[in-house]
């Protein structure tokens, strides 16, 4: 376990505070902004900027890192499984819906 810069009463979700999320280097970089918060059906956390598909861009990492980082997250705390909310940009209003798979 490491530290994260708030106290674990904080913590808004009601799964552990290292569970691992699914994010790239843009977004923990701070070069590109948040723009796609999923919860899959395999009850997996996607924290994506939507501007890379490339796999060396991704990254593994806990949610309490990423909460860190981002506080907003909090906002999605009840997300459910199979759901995403997505924005254009930092500026757009999130929009939340149910994940729709290509079966490909």
């Amino acid at each position: 376990m490491h530290d994260h810069s708030f106290e674990e009463s904080e913590w808004p979700f009601d799964f552990p505070i290292e569970q691992m999320a699914i994010t790239t280097r843009y977004v923990m970089d701070g070069s590109h902004p948040v723009t796609a918060v999923l919860h899959d059906e395999e009850n997996d956390w996607q924290i994506l900027c939507g501007t890379t598909n490339n796999p060396d861009d991704g990254m593994v990492v806990c949610m309490g890192c990423l909460y860190s980082k981002f506080p907003f997250l909090a906002d999605f705390k009840d997300l459910k499984p199979g759901w995403e909310a997505y924005r254009k940009n930092e500026k757009s209003e999130w929009q939340i819906h149910e994940i729709e798979w290509d079966d490909e």
